[in-house]
């Protein structure tokens, strides 16, 4: 004879913690389509959220079709669904990080810069500066070509990828850009090619 089952009350709502619950997933949402490209350690940092919180509201916001995830090197990174090529996925999560941010926005007023010049802006060694560059080339936004005994770097592709991500996610650090650089970018065509690069000194 088989035994009834004995009955559990349903569980009582906290209307209270379910609208914080809510909320935290609003705040994160809203802050991954301000800052896309963005991991999990910088939106709890910024947030102030435990890191526990954001990968479960992040875990939900993916399979609710409202961010995707990518990985970035070592880190998983979030998009909203909006952000469509993977050429701008790449370059919104190396603006994210400062040091290739750095050197990207370098390359963009300084075409053909050498090795020795990055690694005097970055005050670090040349090996480090070949890593960094390494890591833009595997995401095809920068190549390399040798102008006798240098090593020199060009932005790969289309500037204007850059820099209309910059002008919508980056406002500040764009309006930082010269006004030269602004200008020319109005009318710059795609560099698609590594040979256009070749003309640099």
């Amino acid at each position: 004879m088989l035994k009834s089952k004995t009955s559990i009350p349903p569980k009582s709502i906290n209307l209270e913690e379910d609208l914080i619950i809510k909320g935290n997933r609003d705040i994160i949402y809203h802050y991954i389509r301000l800052h896309p490209g963005t991991h999990l350690r910088k939106i709890s940092k910024d947030l102030a959220l435990g890191m526990g919180d954001v990968q479960h509201h992040l875990t939900t916001l993916e399979k609710t079709g409202f961010v995707k995830a990518r990985r970035i090197s070592v880190y998983k990174v979030y998009y909203p669904v909006s952000i469509l090529k993977e050429r701008h996925e790449s370059i919104l999560a190396v603006l994210q990080q400062e040091t290739p941010r750095t050197l990207l926005l370098y390359l963009i007023e300084n075409p053909g810069a050498s090795q020795g010049q990055l690694a005097t802006l970055l005050e670090c060694s040349a090996p480090t500066v070949n890593w960094h560059m390494s890591k833009l080339r595997q995401f095809g936004l920068v190549n390399y070509y040798k102008d006798g005994k240098f090593v020199k770097y060009i932005i790969e592709g289309d500037l204007k990828d850059i820099t209309n991500l910059l002008k919508s996610y980056y406002p500040t650090v764009w309006n930082r850009l010269s006004s030269r650089l602004a200008d020319l970018f109005l009318d710059i065509s795609p560099r698609t090619s590594l040979q256009e690069g070749k003309g640099y000194d």
